[in-house]
């Protein structure tokens, strides 16, 4: 397993990941019509613009397994609604079904959380739906629910937890990535 930064040529890989993750992750809490709706190409299209900006303030890690085949990615820069508390934002993180639960996750957290460390963020939360199963991975790490809301995806209204670290040095790398 090795975690790098997403380069503007990883875009299809990427699409395949995010779509692939949320028609799983999200089957039974986002309405099927939603979920069927999602395209390859489409998202393909928006990763690709997304990576060509790099004057933005986000970024984006991808997992890539021992054949080098993107399974994953993480995306991650300041957080976006003005917190006071928790400056920097998991934004989201995702991997394919046969990846979870070995230990890419925590490598791509740590990832995120190190280039958070490098432009001086010291705290951290991530968005997530409550009905999201994943929720416990946020736990295991020390995340505490700080707040939630309401959005709608597909026409449903859905709630969100967002999970908070005061102090994002636990999470940094312990090692370099493989």
């Amino acid at each position: 397993m090795h975690t790098r930064l997403a380069q503007p040529t990883d875009a299809a890989a990427l699409a395949r990941v995010h779509v692939d993750t949320w028609r799983t992750a999200y089957r039974g809490i986002v309405p099927d019509e939603h979920l069927a709706s999602l395209s390859y190409e489409a998202r393909a299209k928006r990763w690709e613009e997304a990576l060509s900006t790099t004057d933005g303030p986000g970024f984006v890690y991808v997992a890539q397994d021992d054949s080098g085949n993107v399974v994953g990615f993480a995306t991650g820069g300041p957080e976006r609604s003005g917190d006071p508390i928790y400056r920097g934002e998991l934004y989201a993180i995702y991997l394919l079904p046969g990846h979870q639960r070995k230990g890419m996750g925590r490598h791509l957290v740590a990832a995120v959380v190190n280039r958070l460390m490098q432009t001086g963020f010291g705290s951290m939360l991530i968005w997530v739906l409550t009905q999201n199963p994943s929720r416990k991975f946020y736990e295991a790490l020390g995340g505490q629910p700080v707040r939630e809301k309401e959005i709608v995806i597909g026409g449903a209204t859905l709630t969100e937890v967002a999970y908070g670290w005061l102090d994002i040095r636990a999470l940094a790398p312990k090692e370099e990535s493989r």
